[in-house]
């Protein structure tokens, strides 16, 4: 039986298809921008596996993952950036502005942030969590559709995608193995790193923050447990290094610049800054959006091909007790990098043979994938693109979006309801999937969204049952 799920007053509904970080955040910034308006409406989000606020990342139970960033730049509300802080020793947990939280105090403080805001907003908006997979989306004149997979639908004012990472299809060699033996996804609710507590032997294919995630755990559960991780550069993530306070302006970035000029001045700044190079490369944080899209595209993908595993290695470091950890393992044989691609997995008495590209061949219990995910292998966005209600961006990155984040048809036509934000819009912005930077798209949606979507309903004859 197919059901519409609206309200009997027909309040105006903003829905967001994924209820992780992105949603959380955004949702907390409309809620808190609108309280004063009046307006009524609700906030409805929808994800698939019921980790609301959470999403895949800061759902983990482990209490060895840790956030890569310290406390004073995670808060949750850009006006109060010791909001984390203040909140998390509220609660009897150590926490200092340098403090790396685990993952999943960070999961409860997004919710427990998004369930006080919406408190605080009632009762004139209203915030609704459900658990439900987006199957297809209708953008109508006056409404958007979302059809659901338990054949339920919910009729919006407007949509947002917040999918956050989607796994794409295993990389080319681990696609081969035994269905049995690969965790394709690390952080699914039930076929993830718990598949793998039990293994003496994995294959972590990618080397960067899941990798140390993955290695972190498989170690943690079996004493004697080993961890390859092999990718094409062998790079793993940096290390976090205090003192933490990064000096502004390290790196000269007048005029226009070119991905060589920008090379060669932040190799420059690197040379003759005395303090670290962490900081030369924290500087470059805020403006990472407008440098990218001032290289042509062409530099941007020379900079994917060559560049961007040493500046993600750079970038998106490890807490500094993580890296201790690792050290440690790599030190004990324990985690052993390879610079090499899967060339193939195939069975191999009961485990897995592993060969890589360097000839090496290597038997283990079990693969993970962790190359990282693919923003547009989301089901919902590649139903988008092929209803034409979305395009993929110049890259294949993720999808088209106008700057404020309204989603670009296969037409060229911008959405009026349709809107995405978080790693969908890499191709834009590049710097797109950690917290201060989805808090800063966050932010800047709930205000469209609470201008061209909200305040005109107020105007608008109420859609139609």
């Amino acid at each position: 039986m197919v059901r519409e799920l609206m309200d009997a007053d027909s309040e105006p509904v903003i829905a967001f298809v994924g209820g992780g970080a992105s949603a959380a955040l955004t949702a907390i910034a409309l809620l808190r921008s609108t309280t004063w308006l009046r307006l009524r409406y609700r906030v409805v989000l929808l994800d698939e596996h019921g980790r609301h606020a959470r999403g895949a990342a800061y759902s983990t139970t482990d209490d060895g993952h840790l956030l890569d960033s310290p406390a004073k730049g995670m808060s949750a509300l850009p006006d109060r950036p010791g909001h984390l802080v203040e909140w998390a020793r509220e609660r009897g947990l150590a926490c200092t502005p340098e403090t790396f939280l685990p993952r999943r105090r960070y999961g409860d403080y997004l919710a427990a942030t998004l369930a006080e805001t919406a408190a605080w907003a009632e009762p004139h908006a209203r915030l609704e969590s459900r658990t439900a997979r987006v199957t297809a989306v209708e953008s109508r004149a006056d409404r958007v559709r979302l059809h659901l997979a338990d054949g339920g639908r919910l009729d919006a004012a407007a949509a947002v995608v917040a999918t956050g990472d989607a796994r794409a299809d295993p990389p080319t060699g681990a696609a081969e193995a035994p269905r049995s033996g690969l965790v394709a996804d690390p952080w699914h609710p039930t076929s993830g790193i718990a598949r793998l507590a039990g293994c003496r032997s994995v294959l972590a294919v990618g080397t960067g923050l899941t990798m140390v995630d993955v290695a972190l755990s498989v170690t943690g559960a079996h004493p004697e447990a080993v961890v390859h991780a092999v990718s094409r550069h062998g790079v793993a993530p940096q290390r976090h290094r205090p003192p933490l306070v990064t000096p502004p302006g390290l790196v000269d970035l007048r005029g226009p610049l070119s991905l060589r000029l920008l090379t060669r001045r932040v190799r420059a700044a690197i040379e003759e800054y005395p303090g670290d190079w962490r900081h030369v490369v924290d500087s470059l944080r805020p403006h990472v959006p407008a440098l990218w899209q001032g290289f042509s595209q062409a530099e941007q993908r020379v900079f994917l091909a060559r560049l961007a595993p040493h500046w993600e290695s750079a970038r998106h470091r490890t807490a500094p007790e993580a890296a201790r950890r690792l050290d440690a393992l790599r030190a004990q044989g324990r985690l052993r990098l390879h610079t090499a691609d899967v060339a193939e997995v195939l069975p191999a008495a009961g485990r897995l043979r592993a060969g890589l590209t360097d000839g090496a061949s290597l038997t283990v219990d079990a693969v993970a994938d962790c190359t990282g995910a693919r923003p547009g292998a989301a089901p919902v966005i590649r139903r988008l693109l092929a209803d034409g209600l979305a395009r993929p961006d110049h890259l294949g990155l993720g999808i088209d979006t106008c700057p404020r984040g309204a989603l670009v048809s296969a037409s060229g036509r911008v959405s009026r309801r349709l809107f995405a934000l978080g790693p969908v819009r890499r191709g834009q912005l590049y710097e797109t999937t950690a917290v201060p930077e989805i808090r800063v798209q966050a932010e800047h949606l709930a205000q469209r969204i609470a201008d061209t979507v909200l305040r005109d309903r107020r105007t608008e004859p109420t859609a139609s049952r």
